[in-house]
């Protein structure tokens, strides 16, 4: 049975020994024959499957009935351990492009036999998921031929020729529904089939990021709830089978829209993306300027050159005549939906489909059904939080859609990232008719992308939107054929650490730098969440594609997985040891002697970033800390900056590697006290005590500021138990008037620049909600003719408010 769970194969090795009585004198007793071992199952040659996190135990007949109606992966590699390694190193072959007269002669990618079997396979199972999708939403074979073509139509992507087209598809259009799979054009289709065959036959990652506002981020719903995770959670299985590591990305943001992280992409969404996903029309719908400037950063940037799906009709045509970039726009599969019309109608439709689209009469069906997630489920280890956890998630508003859409979104990604594989494997099989390996012209992607690179960086300044960055001051114009770094200390960061704010910043000379001082509740696992579950009865897509073959899910021994509970902070979290403020006085600012002196301050601190590993990736577990309203919610989006005032001193950072002269700053002038702890009780730079100044102590009520937004029009203005002395607020993110005393003061390599109020808020540009940006650095002649890049020393402070005024650096963008 080559679907046959792991503990079917687990059969004894030894075999009995045989049990013969002593022989007598008179008689002779033949031996007794031997007992045949147990042969070995050939399904435990086959790879075990991960176990999906969020997936809870599925029985072993229902596995079995699954495999017996669809199917499973029979395919493993016998010869694996004799197969040559390290052939295809990036040193000596760029993206894995080895020729195919290169390839070692006992590579898998030259035998035949080998590539048959695994392309039979992996034929079938993608046929088995696209099966199992229909089914799930009520269009399982066996079917009339109407319905068929009903079927078909829910995720079909219409072949478009973009060198006539001036508009997309109807369905596209601003009075479309959006309900077929997607749109996009032949050769930019081919150009997914080439990026998914070069991930199987180098068994490399394939790389999916989504950038975009709150209804792309799922909020309201769970963080693996959101589309992006959801295509993750159904594809990964599928790649795993094919020997490729997919990761995916959830980089959307609340209530801003992808300039704070496109101006930086090279990092902060990474270099190594393949699918690249921007929804970001309810919050950018009207800067088409920036999204231009944000998708051409992505194009350019990377070391791969990703299919760019979303984002305005014009722009995307543009890049795909202009540029040779592959683009499309996916819809939400609408079309393939029954109607909701009562609740006992409701529960004769699908699980998947039910309260989806609902009849004019019965809206509300589709309204009270639209969330479900939970903010806490009690744990069998004794943790319980500190903050009293929500009733329902923040978010649950009527333009965020909930987990159905959500799922379906996520299908419809997923049957267009299966429909290129189909394709791939079978031109795969068509293209080795007459041996091993596929020809490279099929696969191979190093001149595919410097190709669309190169056209990106030189395209014509006329052309586009992007120019439009250059009006007012707003941004260089040369960041439109600029490659940029970047780094932030928002979340999600693709690279976490290496792409934060942080990670360039210079230490003060007692060692110290800013910190994170976030403490997780809890470590390990989360309880099993039901919400993912399906009913009995209903489809599960997910045990499907994976088939039996599994790694069986340990059981959550919460006592013995998660030892580090932190009771010392589970009242209240208090300023530590090393930040309590040194003895310090007032000074009046007329008698304040300026230090022109660059060294690096001890008073700025990380504020407004959660805790853990907040990469946007489906596994990584994010925003555990202490007080945290709703421990299972996990979203990774938060609007982190390193926060200070003017006894923070300066604040230095290296910038690696600048060559073009360019220099951005992106800021928050918004902060307040409670932001900046380190000096909470400092009245001189650092807080260095002088001779005669007696200490003075803060006085005032503590207030707490909520970062309201679009997605949280709402406010609990209830103080939690364990703070009730405290207020909570709305944030304002307005900058503060400035007094005639204000100074921004920042430095390149030494070299002082001082702006005081006036200068600072002309230079300050408001480029989005939450968007206020600085050009430090505009100078193509920085580095002088062919002068190699250099690393250049930035640094930035604040002078004449004392301890009034808070600013916070989020983002930083140079070239």
């Amino acid at each position: 049975d080559a679907t046959a769970d792991a503990t079917a194969d687990a059969t004894a090795d030894a075999t009995a020994d045989a049990t013969t009585p002593a022989p007598e004198e008179t008689t002779t007793t033949p031996p007794a024959p031997e007992e045949e071992k147990p042969k070995e199952k050939v399904t435990s040659k086959i790879p075990l499957m991960e176990p999906d996190m969020e997936a809870g135990p599925v029985p072993e007949d229902k596995r079995a009935a699954l495999a017996e109606k669809y199917g499973g992966w029979h395919f493993w590699d016998g010869d694996e351990e004799m197969r040559p390694k390290g052939y295809m190193t990036d040193d000596q072959y760029p993206n894995h492009d080895i020729p195919g007269d290169k390839f070692p002669q006992d590579s898998w990618q030259t035998d035949a036999v080998y590539v048959n079997h695994y392309l039979n396979d992996a034929d079938k199972l993608i046929d088995r998921a696209m099966e199992a999708i229909f089914t799930e939403y009520g269009h399982g074979k066996p079917l009339p031929p109407e319905e068929m073509a009903k079927r078909m139509k829910m995720f079909h992507w219409e072949k478009i020729d973009l060198a006539t087209a001036t508009e997309p598809p109807p369905e596209f259009s601003k009075r479309g529904g959006r309900d077929i799979g997607g749109w996009t054009s032949k050769r930019s289709f081919d150009g997914l089939v080439r990026r998914l065959l070069h991930a199987m036959i180098t068994q490399d990652t394939f790389t999916v990021l989504l950038a975009g506002h709150s209804a792309a981020q799922g909020q309201g719903n769970h963080f693996r709830q959101s589309y992006a995770m959801q295509f993750h959670r159904l594809m990964k299985p599928i790649f795993a089978r094919l020997g490729v590591k997919l990761i995916t990305h959830n980089m959307a943001q609340g209530g801003l829209g992808t300039l704070q992280g496109g101006m930086g992409a090279r990092h902060i969404y990474g270099q190594e993306i393949d699918l690249f996903l921007w929804d970001s029309g309810m919050t950018e719908g009207g800067a088409p300027h920036h999204v231009d400037l944000v998708l051409r950063q992505v194009l350019m940037s990377g070391n791969r050159v990703p299919l760019m799906w979303g984002g305005p009709f014009e722009l995307l045509k543009l890049f795909h005549e202009e540029a040779d970039a592959d683009v499309g726009e996916w819809g939400n599969g609408y079309a393939g939906l029954p109607e909701t019309t009562d609740e006992a109608q409701a529960e004769t439709l699908p699980w998947a489909a039910r309260n989806m689209k609902c009849s004019s009469e019965r809206q509300d069906l589709c309204n009270e059904n639209r969330y479900n997630s939970v903010c806490w489920i009690n744990r069998t280890d004794g943790v319980r939080p500190a903050q009293g956890q929500r009733a329902r998630p923040r978010g649950q508003v009527k333009w965020h859609p909930g987990w159905r859409p959500h799922q379906l979104q996520g299908r419809v990604l997923a049957f267009a990232v299966l429909e290129g594989l189909e394709v791939a494997v079978n031109t795969w099989m068509e293209g080795t008719m007459t041996g091993q390996p596929l020809d490279d012209d099929y696969w191979h992607v190093t001149e595919y992308y410097e190709n669309i690179r190169s056209k990106i960086k030189n395209m014509n300044q006329t052309l586009g939107r992007c120019p439009e960055i250059a009006q007012e001051d707003q941004l260089p114009i040369r960041m439109c054929n600029t490659p940029m770094n970047g780094r932030t200390q928002y979340t999600p960061r693709a690279d976490y650490e290496g792409a934060s704010l942080n990670s360039i910043v210079k230490a003060a000379p007692s060692g110290k730098m800013p910190t994170n001082d976030q403490k997780a509740l809890y470590e390990g696992p989360d309880m099993h969440n039901p919400v993912y579950d399906v009913p009995e009865g209903h489809i599960d897509v997910l045990s499907i594609v994976m088939g039996r073959r599994r790694r069986r899910r340990r059981q959550r021994r919460l006592e013995a997985a998660l030892p580090k509970v932190n009771h010392t902070i589970m009242d209240a979290v208090g300023v530590t040891q090393e930040e309590m403020p040194q003895p310090s006085s007032s000074s009046s600012l007329l008698r304040r002697k300026l230090d022109d002196e660059i060294v690096p301050g001890e008073g700025w601190n990380i504020a407004m970033e959660p805790q853990g590993l907040c990469d946007g990736k489906y596994d990584s577990v994010c925003n555990h800390e202490t007080h945290e309203e709703c421990f299972l919610l996990q979203h990774h989006d938060q609007r982190g900056a390193i926060v200070g005032c003017e006894w923070s001193g300066w604040l230095v950072m290296t910038l690696k590697a600048l060559k073009e002269g360019l220099i951005v700053l992106k800021l928050h002038t918004w902060h307040v006290d409670s932001e900046n702890q380190k000096t909470r009780r400092w009245q001189s730079v650092n807080g260095k005590r002088r001779l005669g100044e007696a200490t003075t102590a803060d006085a005032g009520e503590s207030q707490e500021y909520f970062a309201g937004d679009l997605a949280y029009p709402e406010m609990d203005t209830t103080p939690p138990p364990h703070r009730q002395s405290r207020r909570k607020l709305m944030r304002s993110y307005s900058c503060p008037e400035l007094p005639d005393s204000f100074a921004f003061d920042f430095a390149i390599n030494g070299k002082i620049t001082s702006l005081n109020s006036t200068e600072f808020i002309a230079k300050k540009k408001n480029l989005q909600r939450v968007v206020e940006t600085l050009t430090l650095l505009d100078d193509p002649e920085f580095i002088k003719g062919d002068d190699e890049a250099q690393d250049v020393e930035v640094a930035v402070r604040m002078r004449g408010v004392n301890r009034t005024m808070f600013f916070g650096m989020s983002h930083i963008y140079w070239a």
